[in-house]
């Protein structure tokens, strides 16, 4: 039978480099310390440490337990305080986690469906395989995730292969942000060209493109897939990661992007929205749970999201 105090063992040896250094760490004692690795190798079958001349080391399955032991640990740990914490506020801690693009639009229903409930928020700003990891180590309790453009839309709730819970949100299509001065921002403003025709992807060769820095971008992948079907190889200019710096270097005139609807600027005079026909890109914003979160919570996170 598995128990904490083995993975708090293996956790020590693999840090301290012994079983004596360990038990000082633990303020155990090493008979105590070699007790509980003992165990983990009956559960797991093989040793998972070896003795050297050099000290103590993880075997292969003990490395292969380090991940997992490091999740339960700190989940188990956080539950101690979160536990205490709420049995002393009468009111529960909830760790959500939100890509920083999404933040700005919906953390304030989230927060205040959080606050009405009683429950307090705890705000993680992080970037998607950040997110995911979190989630799968049971270090948040959920998140607002997003699929890769052209990623097949998720039908109804779903479950992981860790157990993560995706329930879709809505899809998120992606605006093409071009500087006021361009001919098809009619008389500029960010709803100028609301009204206009849609315009053709193919209608843009020829234009030079802000895209992120990595070739393999999600986003820039997909889209110049659809430029290439469209019969243009895009021209690429400035580069960021960054949506605030992308829509400042179209507004300085250095290029068009496309630009999640959750990161389109509001109220600026030196942009314009063009629409563009057949929507050539889109992403499926879903919320993701924990397997160990009350359902009634996930659905409180639902209706404030979706």
């Amino acid at each position: 039978m598995l128990d904490l105090r083995q993975f708090r063992a293996l956790l020590a040896l693999d840090e301290h480099g012994s079983v004596a250094a360990a038990a000082r760490a633990l303020d155990w004692s090493q008979p105590t310390v070699a007790h509980h690795l003992a165990g983990l190798e009956r559960a797991t079958g093989t040793p998972v440490v070896e003795s050297r001349a050099s000290g103590t080391s993880l075997t292969v399955a003990g490395r292969l337990w380090l991940p997992h032991a490091a999740a339960i640990v700190g989940r188990a740990d956080r539950a101690l305080v979160e536990v205490a914490a709420t049995l002393e506020q009468a009111r529960r801690t909830v760790r959500f986690g939100v890509f920083p693009t999404a933040a700005a639009r919906l953390l304030p229903r989230l927060v205040a469906a959080f606050d009405a409930a009683g429950l307090v928020p705890e705000i993680v700003e992080a970037e998607l395989d950040v997110l995911v990891s979190s989630l799968e180590r049971l270090e948040l309790d959920a998140a607002v995730v997003y699929t890769a453009p052209g990623a097949p839309a998720a039908r109804g709730v779903r479950r992981t292969g860790s157990g993560v819970l995706r329930t879709p949100l809505f899809t998120e299509h992606f605006a093409l942000v071009v500087p006021a001065g361009h001919p098809l921002a009619g008389a500029g403003g960010l709803a100028s060209a609301a009204g206009a025709e849609p315009v053709h992807l193919a209608d843009l060769a020829g234009e030079r493109w802000v895209v992120g820095t990595l070739d393999d971008d999600p986003v820039d992948v997909a889209f110049r897939s659809a430029a290439l079907r469209a019969g243009f190889d895009p021209l690429l200019g400035p580069r960021s990661d960054d949506y605030r710096v992308v829509v400042e270097y179209v507004a300085a005139g250095l290029g068009l992007a496309f630009v999640p609807e959750l990161a389109v600027p509001v109220g600026r005079d030196d942009l314009a929205v063009v629409e563009v026909a057949g929507a050539p890109l889109t992403r499926e914003v879903t919320l993701a749970t924990a397997p160990s979160l009350d359902p009634e919570l996930r659905e409180l996170m639902v209706r404030a999201l979706a």
